[in-house]
């Protein structure tokens, strides 16, 4: 691996197969479900051995970066490759924590939510934008800055205690029971 400036601080992996065919068990290949993982997995994994070297000769050691998913937190009916593959990356996360953290490399995950840009927003169904909406805290979709803040926190000295941990970053969406959004409609939870 060629590094331009000379050294690496910071690995920051963002690796997600979502385009690649994923859905329910009985629906999936598996050779389709380990294209998914061996990309969102595998490809962090191969980051991560890649950049060790390099953060391990730096004085202070570095940062790793996995950017995770909330598909990782819990079951859904579907893109089980990408949820498995992700909640390997939160696994992973942890181990590299242990194996490095004495030697100064720290390793964080994050998990976005839903982040609507420019470029994805007319390819995700405008239902599946309303179930997480409704459930979101803050009333509205995360975007791209509200996860590039959390990676440049984690990858700064202010945040040189952190080590080992997956944040989620997904405006509450996870921070509650899955009824939230229809006890709004109700006005409260009494009956």
């Amino acid at each position: 691996m060629e590094v331009k400036y000379g050294r690496i601080d910071v690995l920051i992996n963002n690796a997600a197969g979502m385009g690649m065919k994923d859905g329910r068990v009985d629906e999936l290949s598996f050779e389709e479900f380990n294209a998914v993982v061996s990309t969102d997995l595998g490809g962090t994994f191969n980051m991560i051995k890649e950049v060790l070297p390099f953060l391990m000769k730096n004085e202070k050691g570095g940062n790793i970066i996995n950017i995770g998913s909330m598909a990782s937190a819990g079951g859904d009916l579907g893109t089980i490759a990408y949820a498995c593959a992700k909640a390997g990356v939160d696994k992973l996360t942890e181990y590299v924590a242990c194996m490095y953290g004495p030697s100064g490399i720290r390793c964080n995950c994050v998990r976005p939510g839903l982040i609507v840009t420019p470029q994805n927003e007319g390819r995700i169904p405008d239902v599946l934008k309303d179930i997480f909406l409704s459930n979101i805290l803050g009333k509205r979709y995360g975007s791209p800055d509200d996860i590039g803040h959390l990676c440049v926190y984690l990858a700064s000295d202010e945040a040189e205690y952190m080590n080992g941990q997956i944040l989620t970053c997904d405006g509450g969406l996870n921070s509650h029971t899955p009824t939230v959004a229809q006890f709004r409609k109700m006005s409260g939870r009494t009956w």
